[in-house]
């Protein structure tokens, strides 16, 4: 426990804001009955449920849980007017401590917010399976819609309709005055343009969302696990795909993941892949058939069809352990060099933590993951006027280099994102110095670190116009005062 006061230090509040959080749980309570939540209460460590252990070792002075806007309407008044810190907690799939926890604060914790209505045409899902629908959401069963939308929102459909902040119909927000807003192409153009993977903490609470939604049947997907031995092969394959490959057949989606796994005898590389409309489990969709051939042997082979539902629980990374990701982005070049020149910088890092891990006697896992944004994802940005992300087709393809570390002892904690961070700063340094234009930029807001300036990655005219409008919508300051955790403007 020791390891731990130097953040919980780092986190705690002010007297007086601790003091203003004390009062404001007394009022929320008092307006709210039976939603607050309060420490040593039969309810509290179920609230306190983090997919990250290192959110979990805050403690807020309690939590609200509102069951509908107006709830969030009152908690949002009496939070402003005691000017009291607080936080807001969706699916609470944040690695860094502190992005959806206040350590003594106040978090409002939405997890009852999850109405789900169809729409008399199914074109419309505010917030399936049954009904044979899916919305373009997140790929692991316990990520927010919350926190994965407002961020950007890499989907299984961004091929072809982009990411899931693109097929946002409206916003239900609830601003810093406590009124309720909408934002859609129609109503307040500027704040659902901010909206469109700005994040969500600089300009409301959103209540609700009204989200495309069509109908789709089973996806086939297939994981294949290779020998580290084979990266050359597998990373130019990658290439390909991000180049060509993912744009010629849109209904495909993938990504690549390489690590150190004992258990499987050292360095492997992973492919998890997905296409819409494929159903032959004999025969692989084409985009994807150099993955596929007999000469590249898998330690692992499993291919299904399978509903969303189904799909990310199967790909879900169980919570409980330390986490933290970085991430940075590079332009396509015309081979795969670059990627292939991370690998030796990231095998680096990991004999590095597996030397502090055995020092500690705990455990640590880390990731290596190219994530393709194809010329088809950033076209399909561009409806309704385009998203704050700052990424143009003229710009692409790029490829999102993300690291991800997973371990057991707060005793790693300064090694694991040291390593990242200057990790991060390499492959920039790297891209910046081969063909003009590789070192892109961006940063993925749902896989920074906590540290990355990301909205500087949007560029500076996307960066003041995010600020503007978050001026508008909260002229008095009190969520860019009080609303703590994640990324700020």
């Amino acid at each position: 426990m020791t390891q731990l006061w130097p953040v919980l230090l780092a986190l705690a509040l002010p007297a007086a804001a601790t003091s203003n959080c004390a009062k404001a749980c007394d009022a929320l309570a008092s307006a709210l009955p039976d939603l607050v939540i309060f420490p040593n209460s039969p309810a509290y460590n179920s609230h306190n449920n983090y997919w990250s252990a290192r959110q979990a070792e805050l403690f807020p002075a309690c939590f609200v849980a509102p069951n509908t806007a107006q709830d969030v309407a009152k908690a949002v008044k009496i939070l402003t007017s005691q000017n009291a810190p607080f936080t807001v907690k969706a699916g609470g799939h944040t690695a860094f401590e502190g992005g959806s926890i206040i350590q003594d604060g106040v978090t409002l914790d939405l997890a009852n917010l999850n109405t789900i209505t169809v729409s008399a045409d199914r074109k419309t899902v505010s917030r399936s399976n049954p009904l044979g629908l899916a919305v373009v959401g997140g790929r692991s069963s316990t990520v927010g819609v919350s926190g994965l939308t407002l961020g950007g929102g890499i989907s299984y459909f961004s091929g072809t309709k982009g990411w899931a902040c693109d097929n946002v119909r409206n916003y239900e927000v609830m601003l810093s005055s406590g009124q309720i807003a909408d934002a859609s192409p129609r109503v307040n153009r500027d704040l659902y343009w901010a909206l469109r993977g700005g994040g969500g903490s600089n300009f409301g609470i959103v209540t609700r969302f009204d989200l495309v939604s069509f109908d789709q049947g089973d996806l086939w997907a297939s994981q294949r696990i290779y020998s580290g031995a084979l990266n050359k092969t597998l990373i130019s394959l990658m290439h390909g795909l991000l180049v060509e490959g993912l744009a010629a057949d849109p209904a495909a989606h993938t990504y690549f993941v390489m690590t150190n796994a004992p258990e499987l005898g050292g360095y492997v590389a992973l492919s998890d892949q997905f296409h819409a409309t494929h159903s032959d489990l004999v025969f692989p969709p084409a985009v994807f058939a150099g993955f596929h051939d007999a000469a590249l042997p898998t330690l692992v082979n499993h291919t299904r069809l399978s509903n969303v539902s189904t799909l990310s629980r199967d790909i879900e990374q169980a919570g409980g352990k330390r986490q933290t990701w970085w991430d940075t982005t590079v332009a396509a070049t015309a081979t795969p060099d670059l990627l292939l020149d991370i690998v030796p910088l990231f095998e680096e890092l990991v004999a590095r933590l597996f030397a502090a891990a055995a020092a500690d006697n705990s455990t640590v896992s880390p990731y290596l993951i190219y994530q393709a944004i194809s010329s088809n994802i950033l076209e399909a940005m561009r409806v309704n006027g385009g998203n704050a992300l700052g990424l143009k087709p003229e710009d692409g393809p790029v490829m999102i280099v993300q690291l991800t570390v997973e371990w057991s002892s707060a005793a790693l904690d300064e090694v694991v994102e040291t390593g990242l961070k200057e990790l991060i700063g390499k492959v920039d340094a790297l891209a910046a110095s081969r063909a003009a234009g590789s070192k892109n930029g961006y940063i993925y807001m749902n896989y920074a670190g906590k540290t990355q300036d990301v909205y500087a990655g949007y560029g500076q005219e996307n960066q003041a116009r995010l600020r503007r409008v978050a001026s508008k919508y909260d002229s008095r300051g009190k969520f860019r005062k009080l609303w703590k955790g994640y990324f700020k403007l």
